[in-house]
């Protein structure tokens, strides 16, 4: 059994008097390709906010490479409104802001496209980098450091050709098709050398050829000895590159397994996928 690499431990996001999610409890394995599926509104995204630091959890806690990074409790007004389970139970607050998260290992997507866009797609992705930079004000003012820009700048044409936006390194952001747009975000991404990826429904707006590239790309990153966990709406993309899916609904979790087990899973298809188990 792979070691874990991430945990989250009954995480709960209330948010008001509405529970978003619902004590969620995951464990992924290093090496992994893991989804988080449902219908919208389900909590999916909540989720990766609270794992990439976007959101403090209301309660409950994060654990990445066997550490404790997240945690939190109802506090002030919450001790009354909170309606989740597990009160009590954590007595600390532990909130890394997201670039921390990412210099810890973790890298994300979001579902609504975040590029720089008047910026060139080499310098989006060379941009990115600088989270791993060892270069000071000093040193990149009078470039001190040139190796160092070298080897970045070099790591930068690797990546845009592992997404194959070699062509179109000069170009604008906003002026690639949506598609490559999507596949940039990734590129960016990895240019902070995460261990763990997480993406936000990377397949939208893909048709059903870049859909099936992207699920060859994203098996590569996996074989370059990334973990991966995704939302993602298309079926047949996770149920082809999975190990396992996570079946959320209203912020509850409805069951969770390899992709067969999922896909003939009762609750499923009649909460999410209406009844058809044609998928």
């Amino acid at each position: 059994m792979s070691e874990k690499i991430l945990r989250l431990e009954n995480i709960t996001m209330q948010f008001g008097g509405v529970i978003a999610v619902n004590n969620m409890n995951l464990e992924v394995g290093e090496g992994e390709i893991v989804s988080l599926i449902g219908p919208n509104g389900a909590g999916k995204t909540t989720a990766f906010n609270v794992i990439t630091g976007v959101y403090q959890p209301t309660n409950g806690a994060v654990w990445y490479r066997g550490e404790k990074i997240v945690e939190n409790y109802p506090q002030g007004k919450m001790r009354k409104l909170y309606k989740g389970e597990h009160a009590g139970e954590y007595t600390h607050a532990l909130a890394p802001t997201p670039d921390k998260i990412t210099r810890m290992g973790m890298a994300r997507t979001f579902q609504n496209i975040r590029l720089w866009k008047d910026q060139t797609v080499f310098d989006n992705v060379l941009t990115a980098m600088h989270c791993r930079a060892t270069c000071n004000l000093l040193t990149a003012t009078f470039h001190l450091n040139r190796q160092e820009e070298a080897r970045q700048r070099q790591r930068v044409e690797e990546l845009l050709a592992e997404v194959n936006l070699s062509d179109v390194s000069g170009e604008k952001a906003n002026s690639l098709p949506y598609g490559k747009q999507r596949r940039l975000e990734i590129a960016r991404a990895l240019a902070t050398d995460p261990r763990l990826l997480a993406l936000d429904e990377p397949a939208a707006g893909m048709n059903a050829a870049e859909k099936m590239a992207l699920g060859e790309l994203l098996l590569r990153i996996r074989d370059d000895g990334r973990t991966l966990l995704m939302i993602e709406h298309d079926v047949k993309l996770v149920m082809g590159i999975c190990d396992r899916l996570m079946v959320l609904d209203y912020g509850k979790t409805l069951t969770s397994g390899t992709p067969e087990t999922v896909r003939r899973d009762p609750a499923v298809i009649a909460a999410w996928l209406g009844g058809n188990v044609h998928v």
